[in-house]
């Protein structure tokens, strides 16, 4: 999404490579290269021209070519009727992005399945972790959030729970889910709220790449973990 200039070559930027957003850096980064190059006049206008030609042969991993052309087909009905993706989410937007996406699925796919994996269906349990990080990039502001959804508070998002964050939040006792979930999120959001009630994600990019990678949480403490990680103290 740092490519492009305008607002909605961002925000389609971002909704695409959020949701594609799983498997291995390399490999995933590698397809996001294929998908874009397709669009040389910039997201927003490939999306409005609607044509899934250039997807002929292009899967990742579950995604298929079919799911591409459906996926696309939605984008295109999305900005034909709201004029942006970010317009879009601002009228389903009540303060609760989950109810949001649930709208939204609604309105564009209410008995095709196929695209659960991109708009989930209504669940209490689903982390929405995808979801959560494209929020992150819309609404927060610095070299990596480009911050340009102004409708959303900062304090109002959910952290974008993957396997790394889950550990550390349990190492830390932020945690007490057994299992990644939204209740998971819920928790390590609210427990980082305490160090920034308005902004508790800015420490999301930390946590995930500097101690859930980088210093290699497995979840426990360990004699190991003093020497390794940041935030052994807390």
């Amino acid at each position: 999404m740092h490519r492009y200039r305008t607002a909605a070559d961002r925000e389609i930027a971002g909704f695409i490579a959020a949701q594609f957003a799983y498997g291995k850096i390399e490999v995933f980064m590698g397809f996001l290269e294929k998908l874009f190059a397709l669009m040389k006049d910039g997201p927003q206008r490939f999306v409005e021209d609607g044509s899934g030609d250039g997807f002929k042969g292009l899967y990742y991993r579950f995604q298929k070519e079919a799911d591409l052309v459906l996926l696309f087909d939605v984008l295109h009905r999305i900005v034909k009727d709201h004029g942006s993706f970010g317009a879009m989410f601002r009228k389903y937007y009540e303060g609760d992005a989950r109810r949001a996406i649930w709208r939204i699925r609604e309105e564009y796919l209410p008995r095709d399945g196929r695209l659960a994996f991109f708009f989930p269906k209504p669940s209490s349990a689903g982390a929405q972790k995808r979801w959560n990080m494209y929020l992150r990039w819309m609404v927060r502001k610095d070299d990596i959030d480009i911050g340009i959804w102004d409708f959303i508070n900062p304090g109002e998002l959910t952290m974008p729970l993957d396997t790394h964050i889950y550990k550390v939040g349990r190492c830390l006792g932020w945690i007490k889910q057994k299992t990644p979930s939204y209740r998971a999120a819920r928790e390590v959001t609210d427990a980082l709220k305490r160090y920034s009630p308005s902004d508790p994600l800015k420490y999301d990019f930390f946590l995930c790449h500097g101690v859930g990678i980088g210093a290699g949480c497995t979840g426990k403490r360990t004699k190991k973990c003093r020497e390794t990680c940041a935030v052994y103290e807390i």
